[in-house]
């Protein structure tokens, strides 16, 4: 009776019997054939293996119990290997046919004598994958057996041939046997990272600054404004990481279900009977793999957390608006790009609108508005559509409307004001009137004017609402961006504050938390 439910299968064949057979000629190959399949029979009866069909130099087999499948693939590989092959009298000494194996462990019923699944063919794959005296192994038949890392060692994710999502092979290895072969001749599957419409611009230093950040941790976050091109730079740099992690590099967005997400983007399907972040943490608790995560909040952290601490190999990069404030996570707000990046960037976006502009001729604009890069496309138009020269005029005259022509820019803003607190609020609104910024000394004392600590000031940083400048080694300045300061304070900054109505909202929560405080 064929067994059913979770069945191991192996498929097993002879590489090269072809040109073997046609070598030795058809007598002495039906010598090698016959006594190659006779050891195979044999320690399938011991190990309750069930052969379901033999053609040529192939078996077709099931078993029950998938520990028995892998001691049998190891034992069928040791028996060829310690046999007496005849010499056949060729000159050629002892002919002894390299066989390779694959094994995988799935949900099968018995049909008219055989299996219908597209299990089966996926085991298929995994033998046609193998070299000869290789064993390979799906990553849930190596887990249904209880094989170790040490007795199956990961090779990767990758793409057979006619079946959907991806399949993680493991070679099965054990005393005796070979251990090195080349990769499987299939397509690896190393990431899933988006492929970009149009190259991006580089940011060097920004990528130089995730390299230095996660030489010390396995968690980096990047935030910023929305538009400030965060999930560009993520994507960019794990591009540039994906031959450099072992088990690949994951992008995902994680929406509303982190697990599911994760589970999408490796190409796994969720469990019904377990949460997806369970499912997840078991698919990449021995993985060596990048994990990039874009548009990310707090709701996430948990989940986040979870990962990083059952999956010890596992780093993650993520994107959001701020950052998740987890335990050892490095924290870098995406400052504005040096002038010749943010010429670069707003040059592409003139070039999407049928300009062609170069970025030397875009430099002055850039500059105008400090390569803010949600400001750069909020000028993008009138740049491409009139000139640079055109552009920096209209910005020098009345920046404020010129910024705000489209409405982008400022709903960019009002939706990062509206994520930091009352005191934040109110020590941005005071930076927004100092042109010049402020120093240590003098945040400070902004700070202790609102609730006495420099969370708020951490805030503004997060968001990336504040810059930070050094003049000197000793010296810092926190520096509202010019672009988000005119739409702020106005223009001038002698001027009393020009808040947009938009931010009305925003400024008097400032007010009736500024005097709660005063009252207490």
């Amino acid at each position: 009776m064929l067994p059913a439910g979770d069945v191991t299968f192996m498929f097993t064949d002879i590489e090269g019997s072809t040109r073997l057979a046609s070598g030795l000629g058809a007598e002495p190959y039906r010598i090698v054939l016959h006594r190659h399949r006779a050891l195979i029979r044999e320690v399938l009866r011991q190990h309750r293996g069930t052969e379901i069909e033999t053609e040529g130099d192939s078996f077709f087999v099931v078993f029950g119990d998938a520990a028995d499948a892998a001691a049998a693939a190891v034992e069928i590989q040791s028996s060829l290997r310690e046999a007496d092959w005849p010499d056949l009298g060729l000159d050629r000494g002892p002919i002894r046919p390299r066989v390779r194996m694959g094994l995988h462990t799935g949900e099968a019923w018995p049909s008219a004598g055989g299996y219908a699944t597209p299990e089966v063919h996926r085991t298929a794959r995994i033998c046609a994958a193998a070299h000869g005296d290789q064993i390979l192994a799906s990553a849930q038949c190596a887990v249904a057996a209880g094989l170790g890392e040490a007795e199956a060692v990961g090779l990767g994710e990758f793409e057979l041939r006619g079946l959907p999502g991806t399949t993680e092979l493991r070679q099965l290895r054990s005393p005796g046997l070979p251990e090195s072969f080349p990769p499987p001749p299939i397509v690896p599957h190393r990431h899933n990272l988006p492929a970009d419409l149009k190259t991006p611009v580089d940011r060097p230093e920004e990528y130089r600054e995730l390299d230095r950040a996660f030489a010390g941790h396995r968690l980096v976050t990047v935030t910023g404004i929305r538009g400030s091109g965060k999930s560009t730079l993520i994507k960019s740099w794990a591009g540039l990481r994906v031959q450099a992690q072992r088990d690949g590099v994951w992008y995902c967005v994680p929406g509303d279900d982190l697990g599911s997400a994760v589970l999408a983007s490796i190409g796994r399907q969720p469990d019904p009977f377990r949460h997806p972040v369970e499912a997840a943490v078991d698919h990449l608790r021995t993985k060596e793999a990048l994990l990039v995560l874009d548009e990310v909040d707090r709701d996430h952290a948990w989940a986040v957390e979870k990962l990083l601490r059952q999956c010890p190999r596992l780093t993650v990069l993520a994107a959001g608006a701020r950052p998740l404030e987890l335990p050892g996570e490095a924290k870098r707000a995406l400052p504005p790009p040096p002038p010749e990046v943010a010429a670069a960037i707003l040059a592409g976006f003139c070039e999407d609108r049928g300009a062609t502009w170069t970025p030397a001729d875009c430099r002055a604009p850039a500059e105008a508005v400090e390569g803010l890069v949600p400001a750069l496309s909020a000028v993008a138009d009138v740049t491409a559509f009139g000139s640079p020269a055109a552009a920096t005029r209209r910005l020098r005259e009345d920046p404020v409307s010129t910024l705000d022509s489209a409405g982008g820019f400022r709903a960019a803003i009002d939706e990062a004001v509206a994520r930091i607190s009352g005191p934040a609020r109110a020590v941005l609104l005071e930076l927004a009137a100092r042109r010049e910024g402020a120093s240590v000394d003098e945040v400070l004392d902004l700070c202790r004017q609102r609730d006495g600590s420099l969370e708020a000031l951490v805030e503004l940083v997060d968001a990336a609402l504040v810059v930070i400048e050094r003049p000197a080694v000793d010296q810092a300045l926190y520096r509202v961006p010019t672009p988000i300061r005119w739409l702020l304070h106005g223009p001038s900054a002698s001027a009393p504050p020009q808040v947009p109505a938009s931010l009305g909202r925003l400024v008097n929560a400032v007010k009736i938390d500024t005097a709660l405080a005063r009252s207490r």
